[in-house]
């Protein structure tokens, strides 16, 4: 009986041998293809390293993922066609340290992406049909923040916003953000636009609102640019890569609106949804 459990522990050995040694093989073979060297000699120059989110006391301007090449699913790929090709690398995402956070005013997005968010306060139906009209004529989106009240009493046009590919986040009700009304609010919208609500609004420093929507886990969001009364001359002043831009319904802006979305295009800014502008990842701007 010893002699066979000795002879079947020699046997199991010598069995974890050849997988260790057949293992050792095949990585010698990949490691010596020269393809695989390809891979691992282009992986470096093609890598894109992350950036850290960049924090001013209680401010934050987004970062951005880097990436890296996936070297065993760039070499399967390859193998099928048995030869290098540039197209079929596989890169991984690769968070930064230092990523967005929901206990900081969020103030820009990255500059880096060459993109703008257009942002609407809506408490009311006034203008709001023109805003929409442009936007579509400039082939153009944006993210509007409404008025509880006015999510109630509107559903119907919440809902067709959110088909035209535009963005709905809360304003709190009548510019008010409370721990009883912010979630049944979102509850609302989100019932409404089949997405998540991730952004309170705010013009102005207040702990408040940025604790309640950080223990919500919501961005609160402090525009870049605040257009007031001039929007077009505003915005010419201050336009950079990454502004938030924030736009009442005013008739002021209906007029001016045509030509902010012209001289921002000029510049070489495209306008993004909000989430967009404020997203880490890097996959799409690759």
């Amino acid at each position: 009986m010893l002699k066979k459990a000795i002879s079947y522990f020699g046997v199991f050995v010598l069995v974890c041998f050849s997988f260790f040694y057949t293992d050792q093989a095949v990585d010698i073979i990949r490691r010596n293809d020269p393809i695989m060297k390809k891979i691992v000699e282009n992986s470096k120059s093609l890598e894109i390293n992350p950036m850290n989110a960049v924090i001013q006391d209680d401010e934050i301007i987004t970062g951005l993922n880097g990436l890296k090449v996936n070297i065993d699913k760039s070499y399967q790929n390859m193998k099928k066609i048995n030869r290098y090709q540039e197209s079929m690398l596989v890169f991984d995402e690769v968070t930064p340290e230092v990523p967005i956070q929901y206990d900081k005013y969020v103030v820009q997005g990255n500059e880096t992406k060459n993109q703008v968010a257009l942002v609407f306060k809506v408490e009311d139906i006034t203008n709001l049909e023109m805003v929409n009209s442009i936007l579509e004529e400039k082939n153009s989106v944006a993210t509007f923040f409404m008025d509880g009240y006015f999510v109630q009493n509107n559903m119907d046009l919440v809902s067709e916003f959110a088909r035209n590919g535009y963005e709905i986040e809360n304003l709190g009700y009548e510019g008010v953000y409370s721990s009883q009304k912010l979630k049944w609010t979102n509850n609302m919208i989100e019932s409404l636009t089949y997405r998540d609500v991730k952004y309170c609004y705010t013009e102005y420093k207040d702990s408040t609102i940025l604790d309640l929507c950080s223990s919500h886990k919501m961005y609160t969001i402090k525009p870049t640019i605040n257009t007031s009364n001039y929007p077009f001359l505003t915005i010419k002043k201050n336009l950079e890569s990454g502004s938030i831009i924030s736009f009442d319904l005013s008739n002021k802006v209906v007029k001016e609106l045509p030509s902010i979305i012209s001289y921002i295009l000029q510049k070489g800014y495209q306008p993004v949804l909000l989430s967009q502008l404020l997203s880490e990842d890097i996959a799409n701007e690759k």
